[in-house]
């Protein structure tokens, strides 16, 4: 999930998605230490029917990264799913790294 900060003000939702990003990484944690889930959480997990692999989108950012450990800004690239975006404070925080913000994509630039 991703979350905006708001211009003005604390986000609730940020809140909400540490606890969602602390609760899978407990999971998993387990998951290492144990193979499987335990078996009273598996009894009260919905069942998934009929299911298949799928992909579907995520929000991400594209442009120029510059000073990044594995890319050059000579080409434009995509960055890891988005998790946090404040426009007002200039950063982003992909589920890899933080970003500062320079120019969007929409500024135009005389050349």
């Amino acid at each position: 999930m991703t979350v905006i900060l708001p211009f003005v003000g604390w986000s609730d939702e940020l809140d909400q998605e540490i606890e969602r990003t602390a609760e899978l990484l407990r999971d998993l944690r387990y998951l290492r230490d144990h193979a499987m889930p335990p078996p009273c959480v598996l009894e009260r997990a919905p069942l998934l029917d009929g299911w298949s692999p799928a992909l579907r989108s995520v929000a991400c950012l594209v442009g120029r990264p510059h000073s990044h450990p594995h890319l050059s800004g000579r080409r434009s690239a995509a960055t890891s799913p988005l998790r946090v975006l404040s426009l007002e404070d200039g950063f982003a925080r992909t589920e890899s790294r933080f970003y500062r913000l320079g120019r969007p994509a929409t500024e135009r630039t005389d050349a």
